[in-house]
């Protein structure tokens, strides 16, 4: 009796304490600014295991998990984009094993125009990983990404569309008049199998020249 009692105490302790970490850091995050945590995102090398779907409309309900992560500590789930910003979405506590999973919805501001990513956050707004891309749909079931047309992309048997973020699509269908070097906007469907091995590709629908990009 005496030994069940004791585990009883340990393990109110344990969640008094668990409790207690999360007060304070709430407490801390007033003055948390999206440009200080997204200054933040580029020394971040730890990627989520998994997301699913990894492709929705806004209201979408994806599943996260992954392990890696500080063991028995609450964290924050958020979703962002660049030159959006990013808006908390979940909260969580890991497991023994710092594993975590977590269903959280795609919010209605999530736009087809740009890339999107989920974030784990410690409950400081420090990032401690980040997911591969969520490609969010427009109600026609497209996306539309803004970029250059480049080619003889190393790994890329087609043309393909490099985005001020960085990220390479390979573009597929009628690409009009425009070639190498023109900065375009084009609309179109993800592929599921990319023919540029690192990143996905868009089955072009439409496409239209976009402006010079005004120097800083």
């Amino acid at each position: 009796m005496r030994t069940k009692k004791c585990r009883l105490f340990d393990m109110s302790l344990r969640i008094i304490s668990i409790l207690a970490v999360v007060l304070v850091s709430f407490s801390r995050t007033e003055n948390v600014t999206a440009q200080q945590v997204q200054s933040s995102f580029h020394n971040v090398s730890r990627r989520i295991d998994s997301i699913f779907p990894g492709i929705g409309r806004a209201g979408t309900t994806v599943t996260l998990a992954t392990g890696g992560m500080p063991a028995i500590t609450p964290v924050r789930i958020g979703i962002g984009a660049t030159q959006v910003g990013f808006e908390e979405i979940g909260q969580a506590l890991t497991t023994e094993k710092g594993e975590l999973t977590i269903d959280v919805e795609v919010p209605d501001w999530a736009d087809p125009s740009f890339a999107h990513v989920f974030i784990v956050f410690d409950f400081y707004f420090a990032p401690l990983a980040l997911s591969s891309e969520f490609f969010v749909l427009g109600a026609d079931g497209n996306v539309s990404r803004e970029g250059r047309i480049m080619n003889d992309v190393p790994e890329c048997d087609v043309p393909a569309l490099l985005t001020d973020d960085g990220i390479l699509y390979a573009l597929t269908g009628d690409l009009e008049e425009f070639g190498p070097g023109d900065r375009v906007t084009v609309e179109g469907k993800i592929s599921r199998t990319s023919l540029c091995v690192r990143d996905a590709g868009i089955e072009v629908t439409d496409i239209g020249a976009r402006a010079e990009l005004s120097p800083s």
